[in-house]
């Protein structure tokens, strides 16, 4: 661990929200969405349920990540030239969140409303295919997200 001349408060604080960020994202992708398809019988209701918490996720993910890019910008112009990088990094995690919660959840919400509204579900559907392909793009945009958060977390906790 790194010792506390080693690593400024402005960093410090850099550190714990994009440890946060990350390890929020990870539980909620990785054990908590799981455990929801373990738990319950109806997968639809599953489904249901895990987009709504990735849904209220990506606005909270939205936030912190506008915060960590502004407050990386601070940080260069501080002299913490690691965090050139973080910015990049942040940015494409902004663009995947913003094209997961306002093209791709949309339209897969829309297409599980049709199909329920036509008494099956989605996977039930002339929809499947198209949902599960869209499942399986934004489940590998979650993943690398939370891959670059972890990346982000990496790199802002070297010192100086």
């Amino acid at each position: 661990m790194l010792d506390a001349p080693d690593v400024p408060k402005s960093q410090r604080v850099f550190l714990i929200f994009s440890g946060l960020l990350f390890g929020g994202l990870a539980t909620i992708g990785f054990l908590v969405t799981p455990s929801l398809f373990h738990v319950l019988d109806d997968k639809q209701v599953a489904g249901m349920i895990a987009g709504e918490i990735f849904k209220n996720t990506s606005f909270f993910s939205l936030i912190i990540s506008l915060f960590l890019l502004i407050y990386s910008n601070l940080l260069v112009k501080r002299g913490f030239m690691q965090f050139r990088r973080i910015r990049w990094l942040l940015f494409i995690c902004i663009v995947l969140t913003l094209i997961g919660t306002f093209i791709i959840q949309p339209m897969m919400s829309e297409w599980r409303e049709i199909a329920l509204n036509n008494g099956a579900p989605v996977m039930q559907s002339s929809y499947a295919t198209r949902f599960g392909l869209f499942h399986q793009i934004s489940s590998a945009m979650f993943t690398i997200e939370v891959v670059l958060y972890l990346w982000v977390f990496w790199t802002a906790s070297k010192p100086r």
